[in-house]
């Protein structure tokens, strides 16, 4: 068990999160028992109830945002391939079930991931930003057809100047604009470990998910979450547990809330003293 422990450095759970950090933890993401990316809002899955439990903890950090004006919350990861899409894509669809009005940026212009959850056009916020005409952000703005009251801003283009598009004054001014628009905006950045893009644009943030996909990222890479954390670059940030394996439980949510664990039931059953 100790050279497994030794030799194993992926993140595993919550715990080894909270050993290695000290960002409020958001949640966690159980791994989808299904191929379906995209969780339907009428669905009792785990995968589902944990969004919802996410959006509900996330009220709590953006408990001071001034009313009138959307909150606006910003993803990311360490690398690629740590589910920050289909977080920022099923989230937005959870708060849209409530009858808010979302908007859906995919500012991760280097890589753009949105078009594999939904139909989007080519033309996004990178064509919006390279325009020189007066044409406005709204321009650009689509309605999901596959979740109502969801807006999306694609990435648009990929571009040969990334960080110079968000650099520019053009980005900051339409956010402004477009906080006055809707109830919530989601926005799905880039890797942090990667590229300076996120860091160009953080300060438009009300709040941060930083997302780690356990048994992919390695334990000594979250020294960079919480180096960004201690120097308040990423504003309100918390940390989220993504693609996690969980055991079944009782209680509501199928594992989240309150309960016992399945085995607990009958502890003198040979299979129970076989498990443990």
């Amino acid at each position: 068990i100790y050279v497994n422990d030794l030799f194993d450095t992926k993140i595993k759970s919550r715990v080894d999160i909270e050993r290695a950090t000290t960002l409020p933890f958001l949640g966690e993401i159980p791994r989808l028992d299904t191929g379906v990316l995209l969780v339907e809002n009428s669905s009792r899955s785990s995968t589902a109830e944990a969004m919802r439990i996410v959006r509900t903890n996330l009220e709590f950090l953006l408990n001071e945002v001034e009313e009138g004006i959307a909150k606006t919350i910003f993803l990311t990861s360490t690398y690629p391939k740590e589910g920050k899409t289909f977080v920022s894509v099923n989230l937005a669809s959870i708060i849209s079930k409530s009858n808010d009005k979302v908007l859906l940026i995919g500012a991760d212009i280097r890589n753009p991931k949105l078009d594999d959850y939904m139909q989007l056009p080519q033309k996004g916020l990178t064509n919006f930003l390279a325009d020189k005409t007066s044409a406005s952000i709204n321009d650009f703005i689509v309605s999901s057809k596959e979740i109502p009251n969801l807006h999306v801003l694609p990435a648009g283009i990929i571009p040969p100047n990334p960080a110079e598009l968000l650099m520019g004054s053009k980005f900051n001014i339409a956010f402004e604009e477009l906080k006055k628009q809707y109830n919530y905006i989601i926005v799905d950045t880039a890797p942090v470990s990667l590229v300076t893009d996120t860091l160009i644009i953080a300060k438009n943030a009300d709040a941060f998910v930083y997302v780690a996909r356990a048994n992919f990222l390695d334990k000594r890479m979250l020294e960079l979450p919480e180096k960004l954390y201690r120097e308040k670059k990423l504003p309100n940030m918390s940390i989220l547990l993504n693609d996690s394996v969980m055991r079944k439980q009782y209680g509501y949510g199928y594992g989240y809330g309150y309960g016992y664990e399945a085995e607990s039931k009958n502890k003198k059953s040979w299979k129970n003293i076989f498990k443990k």
